[in-house]
This record gives C-alpha cells, structure tokens and sequence, in this order.
C-alpha cells in the first residue's frame, strides 16, 4: 500500500483549508503536501513530483494562473492540476484551453474533492463505485465537517460511521453511531446548507449518496403537510443545535 500512495500537493492562502483538507487524504493512500502560495508551491513541484496538485486561484505572492504558466512551462506538462477556487472567473481564457488542467468550485463537499483527486491520480481504492450514487470511505476518513455547506444525505449500506462533535481545543464527542440501513444527514431546504456536526467513517463505509436535488424533487411531489414537517422539523434542530453550540462556548 505504502508503494501505491499518490502525492497529492495544494496549494492555498487559507491554513485552516489546508488542515481540513489534510484530514481528507488518508495517509496509506496519499501523501499530502501544502504551500501557502504559489511561488511555495512551484518551489515544491520543482523539487518533488506530484500525482495531482490542487491550487487556488487569488493568492498572494504567485496567484493560481501564474502557477499554472510557470508549472506547466518550467515544471510538468502532463501532471493534472485540479484548480479549486470560488473565483474561477477569474481565469485567464487562454488557460481553459491548456489539457490536463480542471475546474471544482470552492466551496464544495468533502467527498467530491477527494473523488476528483482519485479520479485525476489514477487510483481506485476508495473512489466512487460503478453503481450510481454508491461512495466507499476508508477507516477514519470524513465524509463531511461541521461547518460546510451542502445538504446531500446517505444511507449506510454496509460498515459503521460516527456522529462527532469537534472542539477547539482538539477533542471530540462521538454523539452517535450510525450503522446498516440508517440514514445520516439532515433534510435540509435550501436556505439552511451547513453541517452540525462531523461525520466519520468508523469502520469501511459503503453508502448510498441522497443528493439535495432529490430531496427536493421528492418534497415537491409531496403534500404541502409533509413539506412543511420536514422543514420544521429542520428549523428545529438548527436552532436546538445552535442554542446548544452557544451553551457550550459559554461554558
């Protein structure tokens, strides 16, 4: 396994995005490297070769589209470059014309960035299943952090995911288990896209992807009554949960 592992560097001004994004990569399966800027970043790629590298766009120093001149020009040709940013208008046009060069919008769901990343290294240990909408998480990955957005939703096919809640100080609270058959996510309308909390892959995970648009198009067809519990029902928790989360920081 070790032999096999991908190196996978990104690039990015933010140092909280670099250490969430770190967690995603398991270790037996990437080695993970990050740069702060551009010119960090091509001094690495010069040194080191990468699989698959990640970049930003507006950075200081070296932003994102000077990267990509400079790397391909002066580094690697072929190496695919997976630009992630909320600013991907900003790419220059002669850029989008280059191969091997991709576009994910920040922000994005955990799991879509690490199956991009399987996807463009080649790997297919962990990467999405042949069946439609089927994801296989390794022992410890994240499946998702509190805080971000998106409302998609699983149901455990097979293995064991933990519910945590994570504290600043660098503990956690598993608050459940989530196993065969069950469902985890919230049944969010589209006003109310975070996260309360992280979900962890307890054991090998397989689940069944439930995106927001199909709980959408389902809530549509269904009477008004039921679309009104289940967005009451998310309102009550979101607000539970923050009453909560304020409980805490004052204690």
């Amino acid at each position: 396994m070790q032999a096999s592992r991908k190196n996978v560097l990104m690039i990015d001004d933010s140092v909280e995005l670099l250490e969430v994004v770190r967690c995603l990569f398991d270790a037996k399966e990437f080695l993970f490297v990050s740069a702060k800027d551009g010119a960090e970043g091509l001094f690495k790629a010069k040194n080191q070769k990468f699989d698959v590298v990640i970049c930003d766009i507006k950075m200081p120093k070296m932003d994102g589209a000077t990267f990509v001149r400079e790397f391909r020009r002066h580094v690697r040709g072929e190496t695919p470059v997976l630009l992630y940013s909320g600013h991907l208008e900003a790419l220059p046009a002669e850029l989008k014309e280059l191969k091997h060069i991709y576009r994910l919008t920040k922000p994005c769901q955990s799991y879509e960035l690490l199956e991009r990343v399987r996807s463009l290294a080649g790997t297919t240990a962990t990467v999405l299943q042949p069946k439609p909408h089927q994801l296989r998480f390794e022992p410890g990955a994240f499946l998702f952090r509190e805080g971000e957005r998106g409302g998609d939703c699983f149901v455990v096919n097979e293995g064991a995911v933990d519910v945590i809640k994570e504290f600043s100080d660098g503990t956690e609270l598993v608050l459940d288990t989530i196993e065969h058959d069950q469902f985890l996510g919230t049944l969010s309308p589209p006003d109310g896209l975070y996260r309360f909390y992280s979900a962890r892959a307890k054991t090998l995970v397989t689940l069944t992807l439930v995106t927001q648009d199909q709980i959408n198009k389902e809530l549509e067809q269904r009477p008004a009554w039921m679309q009104s519990l289940v967005r009451g029902q998310y309102h009550r928790l979101n607000n539970a949960y923050q009453v909560l989360r304020k409980s805490l920081k004052a204690s």
